[in-house]
């Protein structure tokens, strides 16, 4: 429908919020990656072209980047992107996006090898202390389990953040 009204009465912002949401939604429902990330390369580049840039990034960062990106173009261009729209949503106060692109960014550096153990850390412990500061507790908590991990791989200890037990987040998880 915000297509439809678009072509019929001009672009606005709320525009370049249907097209995007057109994009995730062929992605959701019909797998065709190519039209998805066709449509959503036109969203962005309608957000770089508006006067509400960061609003916009940060109110379309899961449906651009979180989602279509990390399938469609190689991971490092995505994680730069990540601190982008981390920057771009923290401008705008959007504090739940901003903490979901940098646990996007710590993951895909994880999950990468980007960076080494014991940086990941670091931005690991920053991401969990943010999240909990912001009452992101969902974030905080599947970082947790990552973070484990990391500190298990790369030898370290943690004495910055309390993390949960597998066992305490597994009880959470069951609520």
């Amino acid at each position: 429908r915000m297509v439809k009204l678009t072509l019929q009465y001009g672009f606005c912002d709320d525009s370049i919020v249907g097209f995007a949401t057109a994009g995730y939604s062929v992605f959701l429902f019909t797998e065709n990656f190519k039209l998805a990330s066709h449509i959503s390369r036109v969203s962005e580049s309608l957000i770089e072209e508006s006067s509400n840039k960061h609003a916009l990034r940060s109110r379309l960062c899961v449906e651009l980047v979180v989602t279509l990106k990390p399938i469609t173009e190689p991971w490092h261009s995505v994680m730069a992107l990540c601190l982008e729209l981390y920057s771009s949503s923290m401008i705008t106060g959007d504090v739940e996006n901003a903490v979901i692109c940098r646990w996007s960014y710590c993951g895909g550096s994880f999950w990468s090898g980007a960076l080494d153990l014991v940086t990941l850390s670091t931005q690991y412990v920053q991401c969990i202390q943010e999240a909990a500061k912001y009452q992101q507790n969902g974030v905080s908590y599947c970082m947790m389990t990552s973070f484990t991990t990391l500190l298990h791989l790369s030898g370290t200890t943690n004495t910055d953040v309390n993390v949960k037990s597998y066992d305490e987040l597994d009880e959470i998880g069951e609520r």
